[in-house]
């Protein structure tokens, strides 16, 4: 299929030595030493006093007797670091949404001090002061969404508990093709141009076959930065966006767990402490149930299973903690019931992940290793039609070092990649590959603070293909403003440059598929990507926000499966061209018991590529036409409210309708092999022909979810959740795809009334 494309490489991996080097000198303690006197830094983790668990998102403020000298929130996993104030006496105020103020006087001096944090629980309402130093720590930037648990807990999901998955698909960012399938779509990127890692182990394809769940569940969930584009270099080998899962530890000083159930699926928690204090354990698994329940239920076959097993080791001290976290996911089902294809995929994730600093310098280190496995097929009564395989041990450091200016920010990974697939379809024959890759990657970046209202944060990244001449240099920029040093208003811009050297074929024309097949630099040059936005965010009370972002993004030669006149799976590609521009609008309102919001979204993609490449019938030497997630309108509406002791929600959300391929007649396709000495009788195979490719658009669909969850105290330490509620409550008729093959229309899920309870013990 595509030539190993060996030459002579030594230039390349000099330059990529040169960045490791310059990441190595930057960062290194010789060079730290001598940077002039001792700098005053003040760090540690803010952790929940009662679990012990790390608290993302914690604001962490150093006051004098009149002011805020330095605010931050602490990271993902709990750590915070305050570098340069003056050597004085302060007061340090640290406060957390739920958690009692922690406030102490602390007197610094030159070098390091840690102060380890550990807030207690409360249940009183958010008080204004730390509404304040929310704001003064506020994080927006273009392109990133920064996601906690508790912004889970307010979308509707069939059953007690929410996911990652129902979330991403309530923004405006994020586009679908239905209810089913796993696939997300993310500013006229595809799926296999979404990066998504699981403390920093690569997960392939995490979403279930029913768009509810995934493997990130809320029980598991520390926190998530979703970037929709204009990532900084220290993200690498995707073109579209990159979701940044971190899991929470077990409950690291007494033991807990729980179960649910509802008409989807049921689940079982349990963790607690190895080493109390000190070590945690923490397991999840879940099994999805609509398959025996969906007909009584729903009044149609559901033949949907899926599982999911989570098993985390967590071990921390003073100045680190890692992690050893391992992943299992299953999917299997057919996307239109009445069609004999079978789906199965299923991702098999592991790895270790540390987080340490030293005792003598401000410098973080994150480091990870760990292997991912991602295997999908499509079957029928016959056997199976097309099967892949992708597989890939990773390796990550990363750095960072604070200043008085600012911070800088380093790193190198190493990846080795295995791609296998083959398929056996009508019309095609066999075709099959093997391969490996393997590729250095490297960054260095800095975010350089101008003043106290600008930060502008450059860094630029490289990938080295060992044994191909595919290096590639990726600047990006990131920076924010507050004008007036305000702590309500921020603009931000983000962009840059972004390649992708393996990505997946799939036949976009059949919605009912959810087959993937993932190629090792599928052309001669690797797809690319130039991404620019910008974004206003602005608190107009302390209870209302909005927030505004526009984008546009050109890509080029993206892998695109030749067409042809009759469906079939093949990996003969085309380059392509696109073209991705809209934006979004968020309205958000957060007061005491009520919380509100709204967004819009307007996307706009255009694929463009030369007839002759793309094997087009149409006529003409440019073929330009609308993918299938070229979804135009988005609109969600959502409120949740504190009512009867429990929590009442509603959302409630629109669409345009998206391209789909038309057909315009069928036929027998008869396929004579070798000489025949008599004539035979026989009627060919049935054969579809496809009319121009996206040419028709699919209704608008629109969709209303309700639930009620209220929990009852069994006794201490046991608790009871029961949630009722709805899924699509006023049983609208949405088209998921017309299957072309059955010539019918395919819809999505009716009415789904669900009844589903939980209990949790400690």
């Amino acid at each position: 299929m595509r030539g190993s494309r060996k030459t002579g490489y030594a230039p390349l991996v000099a330059i990529f030595v040169a960045v490791v080097l310059a990441v190595s000198s930057l960062l290194s303690p010789q060079a730290l030493a001598q940077r002039g006197p001792e700098p005053v830094v003040l760090r540690g983790f803010v952790r929940d006093a009662d679990t012990g668990r790390p608290l993302s998102g914690a604001n962490v403020v150093l006051l004098d007797s009149t002011k805020i000298v330095k605010a931050v929130a602490s990271s993902s996993d709990g750590f915070y670091q305050i570098y340069g104030p003056a050597p004085a006496e302060y007061t340090l105020r640290v406060s957390f949404v739920g958690y009692e103020t922690d406030r102490r006087p602390v007197t610094l001096e030159p070098g390091m001090q840690t102060v380890e944090i550990n807030l207690a629980a409360r249940n009183e309402a958010l008080d204004g002061v730390t509404v304040e130093a929310r704001r003064k720590v506020e994080t927006a930037q273009a392109g990133l969404k920064e996601i906690l648990p508790a912004d889970l807990q307010t979308i509707p999901m069939p059953g007690p508990g929410s996911d990652l998955a129902g979330y991403l698909r309530s923004l405006p960012s994020v586009a679908t093709l239905g209810d089913r399938g796993g696939r997300l779509y993310v500013r006229g990127g595809t799926p296999s141009q979404n990066l998504i890692l699981v403390d920093g182990i690569p997960i392939y394809k995490p979403f279930h076959i029913i768009g509810f769940y995934s493997a990130f569940p809320s029980e598991l969930v520390a926190s998530a930065d979703f970037y929709a584009g204009g990532f900084g270099a220290e993200y690498r080998n995707t073109l579209s966006s990159v979701l940044d899962v971190n899991l929470r530890p077990g409950n690291l000083k007494s033991f807990e767990g729980g179960v649910s159930g509802s008409p989807f699926a049921a689940s079982a928690r349990a963790e607690g402490p190895i080493v109390n204090g000190s070590s945690s354990f923490l397991v999840h698994a879940r099994q999805s149930v609509i398959e025996p329940v969906g007909p009584t239920l729903l009044g149609e076959d559901t033949p949907y299973r899926f599982y999911d097993v989570t098993a985390r080791l967590f071990t921390q001290s003073e100045n680190s903690q890692c992690s050893v976290t391992g992943i299992r996911t299953y999917d299997r089902g057919a996307i239109n019931p009445a069609r004999d294809a079978r789906f199965k995929w299923a991702n098999t994730s592991a790895g270790v992940r540390c987080l340490t600093f030293g005792s003598r310098s401000p410098q973080i280190v994150d480091v990870s290793f760990g292997t991912a496995r991602f295997t999908n097929e499509i079957s029928n009564t016959e056997g199976s039609d097309r099967s892949a395989t992708t597989w890939v041990l990773r390796t990550d450091l990363k750095m960072e070092q604070e200043f008085g200016w600012g911070t800088t920010s380093g790193g190198f990974s190493v990846d080795v990649n295995r791609f296998k697939y083959g398929f056996q379809e009508p019309f095609v024959g066999v075709d099959a590959d093997d391969e490996f890759l393997l590729k250095l990657g490297g960054f260095v970046g800095a975010g350089i603070d101008i003043g106290d209202a600008v930060t502008v944060s450059p860094s630029i990244g490289t990938e080295l293909p060992v044994g191909w001449s595919n290096l590639t240099i990726e600047p990006r920029l990131r920076a924010s403003w507050q004008p007036g040093n305000s702590d309500r208003m921020k603009l931000s811009v983000a962009g840059g440059l972004y390649r992708q050297l393996s990505d997946a074929v799939v036949d976009e024309r059949d919605a009912g598929s959810s087959f993937l097949a993932w190629v090792a630099d599928p052309q001669s040059r690797p797809p690319q990507a130039i991404h620019a936005m910008a974004g206003w965010s602005q608190q107009l009370t302390d209870a209302l926000r909005v927030n505004i972002e526009g984008y546009y993004k050109t890509m080029q030669d993206l892998p695109v499966a030749k067409w042809t006149p009759q469906p079939i799976f093949n990996t003969s590609l085309a380059p392509a061209d696109a073209e991705a521009y809209g934006g979004s609008v968020v309205v958000e309102y957060k007061q005491g018991w009520l919380d509100l919001s709204a967004n819009y979204g307007l996307s706009k993609v255009v694929y463009s590529a030369a007839t002759d490449d793309l094997g087009a019938w149409t006529g003409g030497t440019v073929e330009t036409y609308t993918p299938p997630h070229d979804q135009r309108h988005r609109v969600g509406l959502r409120a949740a409210a504190d009512v009867l002791g429990g929590t009442a929600s509603l959302r409630w959300q629109f669409s345009t309708g998206r391209p789909f391929t038309q057909s315009y007649g069928s036929d027998a396709f008869l396929e004579i092999l070798g000489i025949r000495d008599l004539p035979e009788e026989t009627f060919g195979r049935p054969r579809l022909l496809y009319s121009e490719t996206y040419g028709g658009r699919l209704p608008s669909y629109h969709r209303l979810d309700a639930s009620f969850e209220r929990p009852f105290q069994i006794r201490p330490g046991m608790e009871l959740t029961l949630e009722a509620g709805a899924i699509n409550a006023y049983d609208r008729n949405n088209v998921f795809y017309f299957d072309l093959f059955l010539e019918e229309r395919v819809d999505q899920l009716p009415v789904v009334p669900y009844l589903g309870l939980e209990i949790s013990f400690q």
